[in-house]
């Protein structure tokens, strides 16, 4: 694994889901949601995340935890609970305090994920940490954490809006390195288990300037979407020209003609202050 990455080590691929997939989002049953067991690794999705002494969000609070902090499961309660407009889990955790030491608490399940990254996305020579979690309003949200700065300025935020039709989805995370992009791009990919359309959406965390001290913006900068419908097939095929700062995708279409051809299109996109503008495509 490169050092510039440390993504979450729960098993090959993790992902986080939230969906309600079953009827009436108002029911509890209706939700599903990532569900994690005793001696999962996980993180804080949020910053200063209130760990408390009790499974309920009036409880005393033990312990504030810095957004991308590790914490280990040691206990799930037995049923979903609604909390504001989120259904999940209560889940009693251990993690290292501000001292050092470990403390034990309760965290909901909206402020935990297993997609956690941490690398230089701005160009500016120090690492940020970036996690992916769902709202409760069933959007990929995608932070950014500037560590020197001052709690509650610094983290920024884009949320995106999931693959197919029904509430909810799914979501993965990797890190695109700047030596192989020429520039630091985060992809998110939707992936929905029960549809046919999914998609890959890289995004960028700029500072004017590289700029040190100051928080940036995290923009979606191209998204690509996907199609497993057949006879209807879309599907991308990404590389990048790092010195140049480009994108290429050579998009393949299949079941479009009645012929039944494979259509193949090349996409040059350039990226510039944070977004990839098209230059041109070709067949």
């Amino acid at each position: 694994m490169a050092p510039a990455l440390l993504l979450s080590l729960l098993l090959s691929q993790p992902k986080i889901l939230l969906y309600a997939a079953h009827g009436d989002s108002n029911e509890l049953a209706s939700y599903d949601v990532s569900t994690w067991e005793p001696g999962h690794k996980l993180f804080t999705a949020v910053d200063q995340a209130s760990l408390r002494d009790e499974p309920n969000e009036e409880a005393a609070v033990v312990a504030s935890l810095p957004m991308g902090s590790p914490v280990t499961v040691v206990q799930r309660s037995g049923e979903r609970v609604r909390v504001i407009d989120r259904v999940d889990y209560w889940y009693l955790v251990e993690a290292k305090g501000a001292n050092g030491r470990t403390v034990k608490g309760h965290l909901f399940g909206n402020l935990l994920t297993p997609l956690r990254l941490e690398g230089d996305l701005d160009g500016d020579g120090e690492k940020e940490i970036a996690t992916v979690a769902m709202t409760s309003d069933f959007k990929i949200r995608v932070r950014v954490m500037e560590p020197k700065l001052p709690p509650n300025q610094r983290v920024a935020n884009v949320d995106l809006q999931p693959a197919g039709s029904g509430l909810g989805g799914s979501a993965k995370v990797s890190l695109v390195e700047a030596r192989k992009a020429g520039v630091a791009l985060l992809m998110v990919e939707s992936l929905p288990e029960a549809d046919s359309n999914s998609f890959k959406a890289f995004l960028s965390y700029v500072v004017p300037n590289h700029k040190r001290g100051e928080l940036g913006t995290v923009m979606e900068s191209l998204t690509l979407a996907e199609l497993v419908a057949p006879p209807m097939v879309v599907r991308h095929v990404v590389s990048f020209d790092r010195r140049r700062k480009r994108l290429l995708s050579v998009e393949t279409r299949k079941g479009e003609l009645k012929s039944g051809k494979t259509v193949k299109v090349r996409h040059v996109y350039q990226w510039k202050d944070g977004l990839y503008i098209e230059e041109r495509k070709r067949r």
